[in-house]
């Protein structure tokens, strides 16, 4: 997964750094297929699965004041096949120069494993500046069953999913809805969800009255699919806002969480929703558009008194 961007921006600035010299390339690491046909990826360092990591690895203590960036282009989330199974983040990049050495520290917070990860170098060494590819296997830990989020310098680049499959604990969604601030009229929609019953009302954001009020119902496939997604959320920390909803007249939507007892609300850009919330506000956003329109699927079964909303 391409990361834009640069993780962990070092205290005292580098100069830019220039294209990178393509004669070199990154250590190779074979990448091949579990014997067992699960068809998940087993990575083979070179000499055994545990070849030590690079100085300044595992072992390192947190990133010192003076730390360097890491350039990341990829990452990829690796299980070695073992009992209890090992699982590695490959990270694929560039060093500001060749005189940088990676560092990283691995924390387990129970729900999520935070990597934070940076460069080194000597103040006083004269290096020539040419990015540096780089290509790192950073253990994860082992694991015997997990469904916990992976974070890179707090960005999350993906999930380790061993054994069962997650589990939504304590979580539930209790709400979701849409809105347009530059509206008159139908301008907003909310929807309460109360275990397995759904109710949808539509408002006149002038008069702020109620232009409908549908009823529905989940289907169980429904609801397996949102606890499936709120699994897949763990303990993973949210932001309340996501990017700038409803600026320019570009609408906002949100979302109501409810975990360990625990009520948060997530707001987001209307139709562009952050990849960690992509799914859950689609399917939210899905059950709204059956109850306005009263027409049932393979998520909401609607009420025999639903009114199909046909104003503007």
């Amino acid at each position: 997964m391409g990361l834009g961007v640069i993780l962990l921006t070092a205290a005292c600035a580098e100069a830019d750094p220039v294209t990178a010299d393509p004669t070199t390339t990154p250590p190779v690491v074979d990448t091949t297929v579990s014997p067992d046909g699960s068809g998940v990826p087993v990575t083979t360092l070179p000499g055994s699965a545990d070849t030590t990591a690079p100085p300044g690895g595992p072992d390192a203590t947190p990133p010192p004041d003076s730390a360097g960036p890491v350039f990341v282009d990829s990452t990829e989330i690796v299980l070695l096949e073992s009992f209890p199974v090992q699982a590695r983040l490959v990270v694929r990049g560039s060093l500001p120069t060749p005189c940088h050495e990676p560092g990283w520290v691995v924390e387990d917070r129970g729900g999520v494993v935070e990597v934070t990860l940076w460069s080194e170098t000597d103040p006083v060494v004269n290096c020539i500046q040419v990015l540096e590819p780089v290509e790192l296997s950073i253990p994860l830990g082992s694991f015997e069953s997990a469904a916990i989020a992976v974070l890179l310098n707090g960005e999350q680049v993906g999930r380790l999913e061993i054994g069962a499959a997650p589990d939504a604990g304590d979580a539930s969604l209790v709400g979701a809805g849409w809105s347009f601030g530059m509206c008159g009229g139908y301008c907003n929609a909310d929807l309460v969800i109360d275990g397995e019953q759904l109710v949808l009302t539509g408002w006149n954001r002038i008069t702020d009255e109620a232009l409908y009020v549908n009823r529905g119902a989940l289907t169980p496939a429904a609801l397996e699919r949102i606890d499936a997604e709120l699994g897949r959320l763990g303990g993973l920390e949210l932001d309340p806002v996501y990017g700038c909803p409803d600026c320019a007249d570009g609408g906002a939507a949100y979302l109501v969480l409810s975990r360990d007892g625990v009520v948060s609300r997530h707001d987001t850009e209307f139709g562009r929703p952050p990849e960690v919330l992509a799914d859950l506000e689609g399917l939210a956003m899905s059950m709204i558009d059956a109850l306005e329109t009263c027409a049932s699927d393979d998520l909401v079964t609607v009420a025999d008194a639903c009114e199909p909303w046909q104003g503007f």
